[in-house]
């Protein structure tokens, strides 16, 4: 019922969360951004070379990859770290974590990608499951004016992020997805390079510690080169909407890490909204393969 694959993703990301917490408390933000993504691409690079897979792409795929590496890499980044210093932790966890809603409406709209009831009700279980859960985190969970700019901003990354994850869909078919994370990664740091220069310039390099580079190792080639191209394959292998969900298990897994790597409390009602976001997710999954068996 659950692509062990995609569950490999939602598992790092979960992680990310709590390892980039101790990464910045030594990097600037776009300096480790710029960082991560630019190491993950040459690893990804590197492993395409070592696959033997050719790294050309056609004329008509370029403009393709500019969109995916300014959308889901550079605008994504800036938008996201925009909104969070104008918003709260959870204000931010909560509205990033919508993106499958965003995606399953830009699917229905263009009616690319059929969404039937039991998969809209599985989508809305999920969110529902992730607002219980971020609504006891630690970060004030509340909406207001002087919230709303960063609230946008980061309904703007959430939406950046379904952008991202559907518009590959048609370049997936004719490239690995590898190749594809890795040309988005990469030119999605030369474009993040002009607003992040001076902060990676301007970093003090001398006193980062030893566990803030781990974090940085592992955000870059486990939760950056490694997920970001398991992601891509689960679009092309199961559809956009029925990867973009698994971005609901994002936030169980940050809990559950956090839990353990800063003894940050678990409650109740988190513990229902972890449910209520695998059977969510479920949900989604049973659809798709009910939808196999009819068209087999």
């Amino acid at each position: 019922m659950f692509n062990l694959r995609l569950l490999f993703v939602s598992l790092v990301w979960g992680m990310n969360f709590s390892l980039i917490k101790t990464a910045l408390s030594d990097f600037g933000p776009m300096s480790f951004t710029l960082l991560r993504f630019a190491l993950a691409s040459l690893s990804l690079f590197a492993a395409l070379v070592i696959m033997r897979v050719p790294l050309r792409v056609s004329r008509e795929d370029r403009l393709p990859l500019i969109g995916l590496g300014l959308s889901g890499i550079a605008l994504y980044s800036i938008f996201f770290m925009e909104g969070l210093t104008r918003t709260s932790a959870s204000n931010s966890a909560l509205l990033i974590s919508l993106s499958p809603l965003f995606a399953a409406l830009i699917q229905a709209m263009g009616r690319k990608e059929r969404i039937g009831k039991l998969a809209i009700a599985g989508l809305v279980l999920a969110a529902a499951g992730v607002v219980l859960i971020i609504r006891d985190r630690p970060g004030d969970l509340a909406f207001g004016a002087d919230r709303l700019k960063g609230d946008l901003l980061t309904l703007c990354a959430s939406a950046l992020w379904a952008f991202y994850t559907l518009s590959a869909r048609p370049i997936l078919a004719r490239h690995h997805p590898m190749k594809v994370t890795a040309y988005a990664m990469g030119i999605g740091c030369i474009l993040l390079l002009p607003y992040g220069a001076g902060e990676l310039t301007a970093q003090d390099w001398a006193p980062i510690a030893a566990r803030s580079w781990a974090s940085l190792a592992f955000s870059a080639f486990i939760a950056g080169g490694a997920a970001y191209s398991l992601w891509y394959d689960g679009v092309k292998q199961l559809g956009a909407t029925r990867t973009a969900v698994y971005h609901f298990l994002v936030p169980v897994v940050a809990v559950a890490f956090a839990a353990l790597l800063f003894g940050e409390r678990v409650t109740l009602f988190q513990l229902l909204g972890g449910a209520a976001i695998l059977s969510g997710v479920a949900l989604v999954q049973r659809k798709r393969q009910e939808s196999t068996k009819q068209g087999a």
